[in-house]
């Protein structure tokens, strides 16, 4: 599927939810530091929790296509059209990601 056809799709589907649902997304790492030293985690400190709107932004960023279709839930803007300030404290599970990688590279 490319970048439109996920658009698409996803638009679609959430239109017959109402047209607006909360998604959650959850990241996952595994991390080889060597051949006996391996390191993962998938858990709700990488995971974020937004709105999935069936109305595409105008703004694609290629590779990502969802997130022209991804609300914050606090600020109520499309990701797209989010600050960096604002991406920063949208993104809560960037301190997952930190933690992991702190404590993994120890």
């Amino acid at each position: 599927m490319n970048d439109d056809e996920m658009i698409d799709y996803y638009s679609r589907l959430v239109a017959g939810l109402g047209g607006r649902t909360v998604a959650h997304y959850r990241n996952g790492i595994f991390l080889v530091l060597s051949d006996d030293r391996k390191r993962w985690l998938m858990d709700d400190t990488i995971e974020e929790t937004f709105y999935l709107v069936s109305k595409p932004h105008s703004i694609r960023v290629e590779g990502v296509p969802i997130n022209s279709l991804s609300v914050d839930v606090q600020s109520g803007k499309y990701f797209v059209d989010l600050t960096d300030e604002e991406r920063a404290s949208a993104y809560s599970c960037r301190n997952g990601f930190r933690n992991f990688f702190s404590e993994a590279i120890r």
